[in-house]
Parts: C-alpha cells; structure tokens; sequence
C-alpha cells in the first residue's frame, strides 16, 4: 500500500468508472444483479474514504461465490454474451476490492478497458461513444497515476492531450483504411428486450405501448409520400382460437423474390435498423432491397441474411402489393380456420355471414365491416381489459369493444376468413415520428402495430379499424397522438419521450436524436460503399485501388521508421542525471520572469524559485530535495527517480 502514492485517487477514480458503467448496465442486466454490483462498489468507495483495511482473500473469496451463484441465477446461461460481461464486471469489481499493489492495479486498468469496450456491443450510439470515451480518458489517467505522484487533474488532462493527438488519426483511418469484411462472426447480446414476434397476441401488442425504444429511421430519397406508413415486418397466416402465428410454411418454404419480376417502384427510401436479435426489417407494401446484407422474399418482405450486432443501413425500393391472382390452394389456405377454431368465436362467424348476405361484391363486404367497427362505439385504449376463454373475438367484438391494434386486426381477419375472403394478419410499425431538421422518420417500439391484409379484386389490400376507430393514429407517431397523449405518457416507461410534455426537455430530446441520426449515418454506417463513392469524389474512378494501397504501405513505413528510431543506436556520452531536468525548470523559471542570482548553487536557485513562486513551491522543494539525493548524497538515479522527476516538472510547468 506504501508504494501506491496515489491510493485514494486511484480507487476513487475506478469506483466512479465502474458506477457509470453499472447505470449503464442497467438496461441490459437484471437490476438485482446491477443492485449487489453497485453496493460491492459502494463498500470500495468507504474503505477507501475511511483508510478501513481490505477484506482478507477469504472474505472475498466467499461474497465472490455467492455473487456468481446471483450472477448465474439472475442472468443465466441462455446468453453468453451478456454472461461474458456480467463475469468481466464481477471480477473487476471483486479485484479492485482486494488491489493493494501496484500490480494489482495495473491488472484492473487492464480488465477497465476490455469492461469499457464492451458497452459498444449494446450501444453505438453518439451519447454511448462519448460517455465511454470520457472514461477510457479517466482510465488512462489512472494507468499514469500508478507509477507517478502528480494529481488526477494533471493526469486527465495529459490523458485528454494524447485522445486529441490519436483523432486526427483516426478520422484519416475511417476514411481511407479499406473497409475488409470480418474474418469471422462475434455473438452479439440479445438486445432486444421488446418488439416483434411470430405471434401476435394482442396483448402482448399492446405491451410495446411502454417501451420508447428505438427500432428504425427512415428517410425518402425525394418527397416524402402521404401518410399512413404501414411498415410491414411480419405476416402471420394462422389462427389458433387466440392468438395469430407465422406457420412453418411462411417461416421455412416462402420463396425468395424473383430478381426478373418486374414491378412498378412507387418510392424508394433508405432505412437505419438499430441492432436486434431477429432477422425481419421493415419496408412499405413490397419491399425490395439490393443491399448485400439483406434478402427480399416472395412476399415483399426484408430479411438480413446474417445476424448483425450493430445498425444496418440498407435502400429499399417499394411497389404495390401483389396483384398476382390466387391459386385455388392459396385461396383454401388464407381462408382456412381450423377445426377448434370453428366451435368458438360463434358470435364473430354470425356476423360474417350477417354482412355477406347483406352484400354483393367482396369490396361491399370491405366497406361494410368498416362502417361496423365505425358504428358500434369501440375504442381505442393501450391499456385494454383481459379477456378470457377461448371465444376472446367474440368478447371483444361484443362486450368489451375496447382494444388496442391487435384486438381490431385479429377480429377483422377472422370475420374475413369466416365470410370465405383471404385474410392474412401483418405486423409492424405505423407512422413514426418526422424530424425537421433532417427530414428521417423515428420508429421506436410504442408505434407497433398490427392489421389485416385482405385479397379482394384479384389484390392485396390494407383493411385497419383503427382509422375509424382512432383515425387520428393514422399520421405521425403515437407520440403525438393528443387524444391518447395522457394514457400514452403515462402508460411509458419513464424516459425523455415520457417527459416531452415540457418544452425544454422536448427540445433536447429531438437535438439528441438528430445528433445520433447524424452519428449513425456518416459514421455507423460509413460502409465499403460510402467510402467508395467519397472517394471517387476526390480521386476519380480511374486506379482507385491505389489508395487504399497507398494507404497500407505509408502505415507500413511509418511503423517500420518509428520501430527503427526506437532501436536506433544512440549516443554513449550522457549528461549527469538531472541536468537535462535542472535546466528545464530554468527555462520555465525564466518563461515565469524569475531569475535567480547568478553565483546560486543550483540546489539555492530552486529554492529560491519555490520562494518566488508559492504555487510550485511544493514540486520545487521535491525536486530540491530529490537533486540532493542523487547529486550530493550520491543515491542510483532509479527508473522510479527518473519517473519521479518527470512528474515534479509536469506538476511545475502547470502552475501558473
């Protein structure tokens, strides 16, 4: 403990790292597990205030066991990924418990950096980048304190010199190091705690009302089309009684697109998908994307070919949906209602038949279920009433008439299927809210929807309740819905969104959106292509191949001289120790306007700076008396004694 001059800034600086990280942590790790972290780095931060000793290796070693055993209970073994760091955060925080050496403390730095890094598997986003940024910079800091004695202050700010330094370096690598595709694949966590999935409860629909979460931006390449915006992820072509799925035939035997079909582009857009652990995007009616990354299918809908732990920018191109005619087996399956499902939801089936007698035409049967969700008092509501039993259509329908998307869409493809009209439920997104100043939509989780895509007149088309029911929900966001805006904020996770009601807190949100939309875009997603096409704008077409060639072979040379310079035979003729030193403090002694009588000693000149100035009076003295030692008392000038004084001078020239 003697030999660690700086203990206390030392430990308190990595309790303040590894606290910023467990807030962040916080979203992605059971709370228990967060909650012991952060008390074992409480503990830390009171030995450390209070001078107490350390736990002895058994008293750790017995909190560490149960601690895993937490770890493992809480977490589990499902994902490895965030299993890998919770045990990186465990042992990190286990260790600098039990730091006492200088060792100890270079292991911890160590195992700092790789916690740090790992927040990126999470989140890229501006603010992520930034705040993990500010604590690599601390970290150096602490790296520099354990072999010196000036303060953290000084150590940040050297620490902030050389993080200056290395950017320009970096943005000249980003632009111009070739962009090579991984060797292999890392696991990424599984991020995606709400969203989508291959059955659509109602329910659980209405459960993506709370998260804020971010799922996509979408930006038209020329003008933006009229709304609505029906974001298709899913299509769902079973019914259970309850709930609509995604049968194996869609999941495992849907056909990819047909690159030879042509097909009439009504609006082409560029979509930011935020990292989640499934493969569906999202695009309009019939999506078709050239992106290498991403496959279209047979039924205009978007999938990543691989799995992808960071955003993925991606064109899409949209027409209208299929206007191929039915075959008859096509016809029998969208149609289909299982045998189970037949005995239940009485009510509902009466109703189709009710509207079919009343109608002539299937586009007449379209309008008149319409004008039935419009006439019979439903409403729209994110919190809706728990249904039980197996006829849930036929509550709804006919007692409740409160629900959400998902109520209205699988009522409406039931009645369809039951009055012999094709009828298949879609799942997405609807709307998003429109950024201004950059002219993208946001889609985050709250805007999840569901409705029903219904084969009439040899075409696909779109049949939502909800703009009759709620035609207000039809533009923007859920967001800025005003008659639902109260259930909507307080129904929401609490966030920036939940406090957007308060005009300061708005505006900083959307400035933090735009930030990050500008951050994703141009630096996210500056992919092989973007850096093509910059640099065909400064160079050409012609030989571009031989930039990045050039590129390689200049960082090449540049490490090969500095290797060289560093091995360079140098000059056996050396000055004293500490003259080099004892000059530099008369330069800044002279700089400073203090000038020592000529016929002082050197050891008199320092103290006589120390006298003319207060502020360096204390490294002065240090240096004084370190001069003495090794001058006069004749004492090795050590490694340390040499780190020892280059300190003193850093410390001496920041005095002002």
């Amino acid at each position: 403990m003697a030999e660690l001059l700086n203990y206390r800034a030392i430990n308190l600086a990595m309790s303040f790292i590894y606290a910023c990280l467990f807030a962040f942590y916080l979203s992605h790790m059971p709370i228990l597990f967060i909650g012991v972290l952060s008390l074992l780095c409480l503990w830390n931060v009171y030995l450390t205030l209070t001078n107490n000793p350390k736990p002895n290796a058994w008293l750790a070693n017995i909190l560490a066991g149960l601690a895993l055993i937490l770890m493992i209970y809480t977490i589990g073994i499902g994902d490895t990924v965030i299993l890998f760091v919770a045990m990186l955060l465990l042992s990190s925080i286990f260790k600098l418990l039990q730091a006492k050496t200088k060792k100890h403390y270079h292991i911890i730095v160590t195992l700092t950096f790789f916690s740090i890094s790992s927040a990126y598997l999470f989140n890229q986003s501006i603010i992520t980048t930034l705040t993990m940024s500010a604590l690599f910079l601390l970290n150096f800091a602490v790296l520099s304190l354990i072999e010196s004695s000036h303060s953290l202050k000084l150590a940040s700010k050297q620490s902030a010199k050389l993080l200056f330094i290395a950017l320009p370096l970096a943005i000249f690598l980003l632009l111009f190091l070739p962009k090579m595709p991984a060797f292999w694949q890392l696991p990424g966590p599984k991020l995606a705690k709400t969203g989508l999935s291959e059955q659509v409860d109602p329910f659980d629909i209405a459960k993506l009302s709370n998260s804020d979460e971010l799922v996509f931006r979408a930006r038209f390449d020329n003008d933006t089309p009229a709304s609505p915006y029906y974001w298709r992820a899913l299509v769902h072509d079973t019914f259970d009684g309850k709930a609509w799925k995604t049968s194996d035939l869609l999941k495992y035997n849907n056909q990819s697109a047909d690159p030879n079909k042509q097909i009439a582009i009504q609006h082409t857009y560029t979509i930011i998908a935020e990292p989640a652990n499934q493969k569906w995007l999202y695009g309009l009616d019939y999506a078709i994307s050239n992106n290498k990354n991403v496959e279209s299918n047979a039924l205009g809908l978007l999938r990543k070919k691989q799995y992808q732990a960071k955003s993925l920018q991606y064109q899409v191109s949209s027409a209208a949906l299929s206007t191929e005619q039915l075959s008859d087996w096509q016809t029998a399956y969208y149609t289909r209602l299982n045998n189970q499902t037949n005995q239940t939801n009485q009510q509902a089936a009466k109703l189709a038949a009710k509207l079919k007698q009343s109608t002539t035409s299937q586009s007449d049967f379209y309008n008149a279920l319409l004008s039935y969700f419009a006439k019979q008092e439903f409403s729209y509501t994110l919190t809706p009433e728990p249904m039980s039993d197996d006829s849930t259509i036929d509550q709804f329908l006919f007692d409740k008439k409160r629900g959400f998307c998902g109520h209205y869409a699988s009522a409406a493809a039931y009645i369809f299927r039951s009055a012999g009209i094709p009828a298949r439920l879609a799942s997405g997104y609807l709307g998003g809210e429109k950024n201004q100043t950059n002219n993208y939509l946001s889609v985050r989780q709250y805007d999840a929807h569901a409705w029903v895509e219904v084969y009439i007149n040899n075409q696909w088309q779109i049949f939502d309740a909800t703009a009759v029911v709620a035609p207000e929900r039809l533009n923007g966001s859920l967001s800025q819905n005003e008659e639902l805006n109260d259930e909507f904020k307080s129904n929401l996770d609490f966030g920036l969104v939940s406090l957007s009601n308060f005009a300061a807190v708005n505006w900083l949100r959307l400035k933090l959106e735009t930030l990050d939309y500008q951050w994703t875009s141009w630096v996210l997603g500056f992919d092989e292509e973007k850096q093509s096409n910059f640099l065909k704008s400064l160079f050409g077409s012609k030989h571009l191949w031989l930039v990045p060639l050039a590129v390689i072979l200049g960082l090449a040379f540049s490490f090969a001289a500095y290797f060289i310079y560093l091995n360079w035979p140098r000059n056996k003729s050396k000055r004293p120790p500490l003259v080099s030193e004892f000059e530099v403090i008369k330069h800044w002694a002279d700089k400073n306007d203090i000038a020592a009588p000529s016929h002082y000693s050197p050891n008199q000149q320092l103290i006589y700076f120390a006298e003319q100035s207060p502020i360096a009076a204390e490294p002065l003295s240090e240096f004084s008396y370190l001069f003495n030692q090794v001058r006069y008392a004749k004492k090795p000038f050590t490694k340390e004694r040499k780190n020892q004084a280059k300190d003193l001078i850093k410390l001496i020239k920041s005095s002002k």
